[in-house]
């Protein structure tokens, strides 16, 4: 969610024809403006760790968009940017996904990697373990899962293995994330928070953890940001993205699963699904398949009277397998709000923002091309999505990393080079 540049015969007469004209050009010499790149930290969830993949990794973490950032900054005065990151040996950290192959009729074959994990131990949670600390001073500070209550909770460190890693014992429980962020003294910060607040309700069709109350959300948000400029830090937020648009909700379709079915000989016109208020009904093209949902068109062995999984008003898909039409209004509307309390923060504290929804828009119109290849938010082949469909592949977080840069530059009068997000991978094939 590879392309290759050609450059060969081309590149090189481009190359004797640079040289033998030797033209003057001017380069902006990279400043840092009124900013101090000095300190710099990155706070925010799984997409500011490097989450990618279903799994957090080294090479994730390695390309994650504030380290791309930090090597930008160099140039201006940066400091170096220390991440938690996995040891060689443990380098697949926590496992992720990896596309092996393709079935005969084309679909991916996914597999989890299992090998060199960095796993320490077990936690009360089913399928949530220990992972190997990292309990150094550390400049990204992305913890996947991270909500905006969380952020008053003294006790995180005991419910969060991500968290967990990063404090020492004496720490678990008792050191909660504003903590961590403050000590850290930063001279400049990009913020990334308050994704999940929606996301995770969307994630499970609108059934837990419920959306953050708009009002809880900019209050605790208003006063962490608060803190930390107190200290004479400045940065740049990160709007929300509608997270309607992401893979992870539009690649098995209403329209699609239903084309299968009759293609496969199944006589269906209609796709059945339990909504959040309990009704049964036809799904229709408003309503979001989560990526997720699985034995659709399968009987029941024990009750094969009541019809396939999905086209059967008497076996409807689940309602964690769908964000319904109404699920969807208020997962939009919740995001509204976030942006609009996002946007007064910065505003409030002379901070930057990066509009990460001006670059997905315009991914979705077919708007954004690299290297003659356009980006779509497809699975697996639209090149920003990683195989999890939620997370972005190296490429995606350049394109991140790039918005931040712009916001940088805009507001601070830097002027930051970007990067060339063509130099990052999308989905790494078999």
């Amino acid at each position: 969610m590879n392309v290759n540049k050609l450059i060969g015969i081309t590149g090189a007469i481009f190359t004797v024809f640079l040289y033998s004209c030797k033209p003057s050009i001017d380069l902006p010499q990279p400043s840092r403006g009124t900013a101090d790149f000095s300190n710099y930290i990155a706070i925010g969830n799984s997409l500011t760790a490097g989450y990618a993949d279903g799994g957090l990794y080294r090479e994730g973490q390695i390309n994650s968009y504030p380290n791309i950032i930090a090597g930008q900054l160099k140039a201006a005065g940066g400091g170096d940017f220390v991440q938690p990151l996995f040891i060689i040996g443990q380098e697949n950290g926590s496992g992720y996904l990896r596309l092996t192959g393709f079935t005969p009729t084309g679909l991916p074959i996914i597999t989890p990697v299992t090998t060199n994990l960095a796993i320490r131990g077990t936690t009360p949670y089913p399928g949530v373990y220990l992972l190997t600390k990292f309990t150094d001073p550390v400049n990204n500070l992305g913890v996947p899962g991270i909500r905006m209550s969380d952020l008053v909770d003294n006790t995180y460190g005991a419910k969060n293995p991500y968290f967990e890693r990063l404090e020492t014992d004496s720490e678990v429980g008792v050191k909660g994330y504003p903590q961590k962020v403050l000590e850290r003294k930063a001279t400049f910060f990009t913020s990334w928070l308050g994704n999940n607040d929606a996301l995770q309700f969307a994630l499970s069709g609108g059934t837990y953890p419920p959306l953050t109350p708009p009002a809880a959300f900019a209050q605790i948000y208003t006063g962490f940001i608060g803190q930390l400029v107190a200290t004479g830090a400045k940065g740049v937020l990160g709007t929300i993205p509608n997270v309607t648009q992401i893979a992870y909700f539009n690649t098995k379709t209403v329209a699609n699963i239903i084309a299968a079915a009759q293609a496969a000989g199944a006589n269906v016109h209609s796709l059945y699904i339990k909504t959040g208020t309990g009704q049964t009904r036809a799904a229709t093209n408003a309503d979001l398949i989560v990526l997720t949902a699985d034995s659709i068109g399968v009987s029941n062995p024990t009750n094969p009277q009541i019809g396939p999984k999905g086209f059967s008003p008497y076996n409807p898909m689940k309602n964690s397998d769908v964000l319904d039409s109404a699920e969807v209004g208020l997962t939009v509307a919740a995001i509204n709000s976030y942006n609009s309390a996002i946007i007064q923060i910065a505003t409030a504290n002379k901070l930057g923002v990066m509009d990460i929804n001006a670059v997905l828009s315009k991914i979705q119109q077919g708007n954004y091309v690299i290297d003659g290849i356009p980006l779509n938010l497809g699975f697996i082949s639209g090149g920003v999505f990683s195989l999890d469909g939620v997370h972005l592949t190296p490429r995606g977080y350049a394109l991140v990393a790039n918005q931040y840069i712009q916001a940088i530059n805009a507001t601070y009068n830097a002027s930051i080079s970007p990067v060339n997000p063509a130099a990052y991978r999308t989905v790494k094939l078999p």
